[in-house]
């Protein structure tokens, strides 16, 4: 066993055996070596020299640093302007399922108006729905933040004595979106502005009037009716999306834009989080959802760094460990996480490089490893499953670099290991399984139907059912 280099052996001691942990294979339930059976394996035999890498006071420095570069502020405030690191993307199909119930009560067109003077004498014109309405992304010039609701009418024609008559019509009104943001509780709230609506293309027959025909009196009923919702109508609240449940609350994640793109038939709520991150995350939106899609949310991955790294600094996922791997804020062993990006074949998971430190009770350094995050649909419970692999060391110094080079020397020991990588699983799952939606007086169950994950974009597809609340 060689625990020395040759040209180091005359001024080489032995150091006990300690327990760096190791990963083990699922399948096989044996240990893998190269699984990380890192940090424990910074205790084994190895030399003593004048090497500094080997200094605990050196290390120890370096692992405190290192740490420390890992828990910049949080800004104090949600950035409002993109590019945006995570979007929630609704098809027109999905935003009709999503708010059937909403539109249907109370639609935004009903009231009397004046006909004019017929024969029988002054008449009104009184207007009601009779049709939910359909949501429709139609390019608007005057109105990009609209949305058009097309719906069915009826009329009846009276005057003051008598009815006259009944009629049909079809209208699409131009409704305003407004964004609700609450920066304290972490929920933005979509609005309709029904005060504000517009009445676009429409048509009315009735009483052998016909819109098409009656171009001038059409005009005037269209103002009139316009007035008539304006004093009628106010806003109604369409859905509230709440921030990300993660750590102690302190992470936000608000919708800060609401973008209509009728080229791509999509609504994109464009979220922002008050997260340090990197320059250049940010997602591209300006494609269509594929074909079939009702609704996906998609995330830059390298985002996920800076919240591992806020987790850590919480907490959540534990920093310092001692010689049996269970976190204690006076251990000897230390972890820093160099690195979460997207799978560069394309494969749909994470790669997260790592280190374990020794910094303390002699031959201390480092060893570096990589762990890929596998994400899965779980089908029993409709949310993304992340699972972490086993861990293979890829470069160390000082103690560490031994643990590459002598593998024989690893313990089976891998309790820090497997806390570091459960905690550092979970914290991901909740962070990729975001999906905060509410209605006012319906229940919303959403299943996760997929997922796709480009260097660029984790992106998960969802269905969902409304359900009237009892």
């Amino acid at each position: 066993m060689r625990a020395c280099s040759k040209r180091r052996r005359s001024s080489c001691t032995h150091a006990p055996r300690a327990a760096w942990p190791v990963a083990r294979s699922a399948a096989s339930g044996g240990a893998t070596v190269a699984a990380l059976g890192l940090a424990s394996l910074l205790a084994l035999a190895g030399c003593r020299g004048k090497d500094i890498s080997f200094d605990c006071e050196n290390q120890r420095m370096r692992f405190n640093d290192a740490a420390l570069n890992e828990e910049d502020e949080l800004a104090a405030a949600v950035p409002s302007q993109g590019p945006f690191p995570v979007a929630m993307q609704i098809t027109s199909a999905g935003i009709n399922k999503l708010l059937v119930n909403v539109v249907d009560d109370g639609v935004p067109f009903s009231g009397t108006v004046p006909f004019g003077v017929l024969p029988q004498g002054p008449a009104d014109a009184s207007f009601e729905p009779t049709s939910p309405p359909e949501i429709r992304f139609e390019p608007i010039p005057s109105c990009p933040s609209c949305v058009v609701f097309h719906l069915s009418f009826g009329v009846k024609l009276a005057s003051p004595d008598m009815p006259l008559s009944t009629g049909v019509g079809f209208t699409d009104l131009y409704v305003p979106l407004r964004l609700d943001v609450d920066q304290a509780s972490g929920t933005s709230t979509l609005v309709a502005e029904y005060g504000k609506a517009e009445i676009g293309d429409w048509y009315l027959s009735v009483y052998g009037f016909d819109s098409n025909t009656h171009t001038m009196l059409a005009g005037a009923l269209k103002l009139l009716m316009a007035e008539e919702i304006a004093k009628k109508f106010d806003d109604v609240e369409l859905l509230k999306i709440g921030s990300w449940e993660i750590g102690n609350g302190d992470v936000k994640l608000l919708v800060r834009q609401v973008i209509v793109q009728p080229e791509n038939d999509k609504l994109v709520l464009a979220l922002h989080t008050n997260l340090p991150l990197p320059k250049g995350v940010g997602l591209d939106l300006s494609q269509p959802l594929p074909e079939g899609s009702t609704m996906a949310v998609s995330m830059d991955p390298r985002l996920m760094l800076p919240m591992a790294h806020r987790m850590l600094a919480e907490g959540e996922i534990a920093r310092v460990y001692d010689e049996n791997g269970q976190p204690d804020p006076h251990g000897i062993y230390g972890v820093t996480l160099e690195n979460v990006e997207a799978n560069a074949q394309g494969l749909e998971r994470l790669d997260t490089t790592f280190r374990v430190w020794r910094v303390d009770e002699g031959y201390c350094g480092y060893a570096e490893a990589v762990m890929p995050l596998d994400l899965t649909v779980d089908n029993a419970r409709q949310h993304i499953l992340v699972e972490a692999g086993s861990a293979a060391v890829v470069a160390g110094e000082g103690s560490g670099a031994a643990a590459k080079e002598e593998t024989e020397l690893v313990d089976m020991n891998q309790d820090l290991i497997d806390t570091f990588r459960k905690d550092l699983a979970e914290q991901v799952a909740k962070t990729f399984n975001y999906a905060s939606l509410e209605l006012e007086n319906d229940t919303l169950v959403i299943n996760n139907e997929g997922i796709d994950m480009t260097p660029t974009e984790m992106r998960t597809y969802l269905n969902f059912m409304v359900y009237a609340k009892e």
